[in-house]
């Protein structure tokens, strides 16, 4: 089972590299495609005439049209009756059939304008279901005791909830709810102000562990592959917005700053002049993870937290050397937090805890 979840996460991280620009693409248009369903609610003018003549004055219109014309057929009619009894020629005999006709169309635009409403609001009624189910809609009671709902504001909360279901549907690499739930408990109990992640992916952890950080908490998310830096920083700038405008200061996820680099090459060159690291988060490439550390151990602070992602699934494979390093040097005091795969309860994993207590610590 861990050979086949080793070949099975290498395989998942190489994809979802090949399928950025793919999938940035595709996010803009989903973007565009939720506000225009969220415009819809309000009105769902399916081309433009309906824009200039709104569905309320249409159904005045050919209602109006609709009597107008039955009035019309029965004065017409009833004068055509009286004509040929009377032995006329019944030339009024088109304008009571152009009458009729038109009683006729008037009805049938105004039915029909008429069910369209209704299913708009069949419509509307599962948009509103779908968006509560997936925690975009909130449901409220008002003043007056009625309950509503509104669609939630776009924040940290809701980017995160959208990348678990972007997650859980295309097996993407992010850390998923149960690591993430854990690291927010091991920042909460240490309260970390310099927080130093590698590997961003679409900053999904770097979200996550800036909503448990105190007020003077940071996070420095770095990544090496610019296609998902930069996914990484539209989604924290759009957390940053709702965050900013709707959340105390210590709640805020606009501490979170993406950097482009290799990890190994930019924490030397990056953290001579920066604040010591007080938790470091290694969630890059397997293989790599014990560079990583090293590369950023000068930059530690005494008593600093460090967390390495995958430590079951790659025990015996990439992370083997890191884990030998962390358990046997007399430095750092090391243990497993057992937890599942993200995505995939059927596959054991673990987040490597280390505590770095360097000679003459306190």
């Amino acid at each position: 089972m861990d050979h086949r979840a080793r070949a099975w996460l290498r395989q998942k991280h190489c994809a979802a590299r090949q399928q950025t620009e793919d999938k940035a693409s595709e996010d803009a248009k989903g973007e565009k495609s939720r506000n225009r369903v969220i415009e819809n609610e309000l009105r769902d003018p399916s081309n433009f005439l309906e824009f200039l003549v709104p569905r309320p004055l249409r159904l005045v219109l050919t209602g109006s049209g609709a009597a107008s014309c039955l009035i019309a057929t029965v004065i017409t009619g009833t004068q055509l009756l009286a004509d040929l009894r009377y032995g006329g020629s019944g030339d009024a005999i088109p304008t009571v059939a152009i009458n009729a006709a038109g009683g006729l169309l008037f009805a049938a635009l105004f039915t029909a304008d008429q069910r369209a409403a209704d299913t708009r609001i069949s419509r509307r009624d599962k948009v509103r279901k779908a968006q509560i189910g997936t925690g975009d809609r909130e449901v409220y009671v008002n003043k007056d005791g009625e309950r509503m709902s509104r669609l939630r504001e776009v924040d940290s909360d809701w980017i995160i909830r959208r990348l678990e279901r972007w997650g859980k549907r295309d097996r993407m690499p992010f850390i998923g709810p149960e690591k993430g739930a854990l690291l927010q408990r091991i920042i909460r109990e240490r309260q970390p102000r310099q927080v130093v992640e590698v590997g961003s992916m679409a900053g999904y952890s770097a979200l996550t562990m800036a909503q448990a950080l105190g007020p003077d908490g940071q996070v420095i998310s770095l990544e090496s592959d610019w296609k998902w830096a930069l996914a990484a920083k539209r989604f924290v700038w759009q957390a940053t917005q709702g965050d900013k405008s709707s959340k105390p200061a210590d709640q805020q996820c606009g501490r979170v700053d993406v950097w482009v680099g290799n990890a190994i090459d930019k924490i030397p060159q990056q953290f001579v002049s920066r604040p010591p690291i007080d938790l470091l988060f290694l969630d890059g490439t397997p293989n790599e993870t014990l560079a990583y550390l090293k590369a950023a151990e000068p930059f530690l602070a005494k008593g600093a937290t460090v967390v390495a992602d995958n430590a079951a699934i790659f025990a015996e494979g990439g992370m083997k050397p890191y884990l030998e390093y962390v358990r046997s040097d007399d430095r750092y005091t090391s243990k497993l937090m057992k937890c599942k795969l993200e995505w995939n309860d059927e596959v054991e994993d673990g987040l490597e805890v280390s505590q770095y207590m360097p000679p003459g610590a306190l």
